[in-house]
């Protein structure tokens, strides 16, 4: 696999950091490593791409599949990427903006998804 992801938690929040490069070639594999990685209970998760270093069109897809089968589930995904990430270009191109909320830093993304559980009844 190209990409190696750590997962972490992070105040109770689910943390997929994601280092390398995400391709066909090992896209399958990873979709379904982060939706295990997500339980029922959870608000969502954040997907770290600061050390992803290539996403192409099979990438952007998994990232779109993942976003709206959280939604389906009342859950959110929200993406870290830094400024001046090589993944970024990508993401403004295909305005993943309407399915996964974009932050620079991971702090941030954090915040928003504890934000998104206060915001949900059955998280409180």
């Amino acid at each position: 696999m190209l990409a190696e992801v750590q997962f972490e938690d992070v105040g109770g929040s689910p943390v997929a950091h994601i280092r390398g490069e995400i391709d066909m070639s090992n896209v399958g594999e990873l979709g379904l490593t982060l939706q295990n990685a997500v339980g029922q209970a959870s608000a969502g998760l954040v997907v770290d791409f600061a050390q992803t270093e290539y996403l192409d069109s099979a990438g952007l897809q998994f990232i779109f599949d993942l976003a709206k089968r959280l939604r389906d589930r009342g859950q959110r995904l929200f993406l870290v990427v830094p400024e001046g990430s090589p993944v970024g270009t990508v993401l403004d191109i295909v305005n993943v903006e309407a399915l996964a909320a974009r932050c620079t830093t991971l702090d941030q993304a954090v915040a928003r998804l504890r934000a998104h559980a206060a915001d949900v009844p059955s998280q409180k």
